[in-house]
């Protein structure tokens, strides 16, 4: 791939192309779609063409390329630790719930964890 093979691409578009084909052992370990849209990447393919050939939509192109980006990124670089919002992504000891089993609460029937009435 030379810049001249793609004139209609972009500065950004050449250099995103740029990395994924250096990255080309990564890409093959992906799954089907993922690895459809990389290697159309690699080719210098702008994201609304990619976009018409796969099926879906450009902003589903750009979403991919660019999580996939930030995986060769991180390649090699240190740990990522992942969790939604309200995510226990450290639970610590007792695996993020209380160390004291349910079943062992023996107060009335309709009483919470305090013996009080709900």
């Amino acid at each position: 791939m030379t810049d001249d093979d793609m004139p209609h691409a972009s500065e950004a578009t050449l250099a995103r192309a740029r990395v994924l084909t250096e990255s080309m052992d990564y890409i093959e370990t992906l799954p089907a779609l993922d690895r459809r849209v990389a290697e159309l990447a690699a080719q210098g393919e702008p994201n609304w063409e990619i976009a018409a050939e796969v099926g879906i939509s450009d902003g589903a192109v750009a979403s991919m390329v660019s999580r996939i980006l930030a995986v060769i990124a991180n390649r090699g670089g240190g740990r990522v630790e992942v969790g939604g919002l309200g995510a226990d992504t450290d639970p610590g000891i007792s695996g993020g719930y209380d160390e004291a089993p349910w079943e062992a609460f023996d107060g009335p029937e309709g009483a919470n964890r305090d013996g009080q009435a709900r």
